[in-house]
């Protein structure tokens, strides 16, 4: 697994971390890790981006095999992302760029602050490519008030809102 370190506002780590390791968090015990994820702040805002790619996985100690994507359905991967408009996915190319941008991601059916064990629930149907299992989810994530609100914050603070 690789993790980029979040670049920070000023002194302060950016709003969206606590969030993004909770999914994470959430994604490694329902046994879907991502190979590589980061969490971000560019021109359109705040964002964490997490990426499943098919490789051979090696059982775990505790005998527990990681999931994979399905390849029928993601022959080379797929990007999850977290933006503040919400959660979106889209499938990676050979050279593990997804495949459009956030405004040709297909929406996740979870709230933009679903509870990360509900995320994880639904990306483990959604890696196994049973789409027609993947109903909406309203679970909110028990901290999403007070991350909304440092979210517009920080939205404020940088000229955004």
């Amino acid at each position: 697994m690789n993790y980029f370190s979040p670049p920070t506002a000023g002194a302060e780590p950016l709003p969206h971390v606590q969030y993004a390791h909770a999914v994470h968090q959430a994604l490694v015990a329902a046994n879907a890790e991502p190979v590589e994820w980061y969490i971000a702040e560019d021109t359109r805002g705040l964002r964490a981006d997490y990426y499943f790619r098919p490789y051979q996985p090696v059982p775990r100690p505790d005998g527990t095999v990681p999931l994979t994507p399905d390849l029928e359905h993601w022959q080379y991967g797929l990007q999850l992302s977290w933006t503040e408009r919400g959660w979106g996915y889209l499938p990676l190319d050979e050279q593990s760029d997804p495949l459009g941008d956030d405004e040709d991601a297909e929406p996740l059916p979870v709230l933009a602050l679903a509870d990360p064990d509900t995320l994880a629930a639904v990306l483990v149907l959604l890696l196994a490519g049973a789409f027609d299992e993947v109903g909406s989810a309203t679970a909110e994530w028990r901290h999403a008030p007070a991350q909304r609100t440092a979210v517009l914050e920080h939205a404020r603070r940088t000229g955004r809102a």
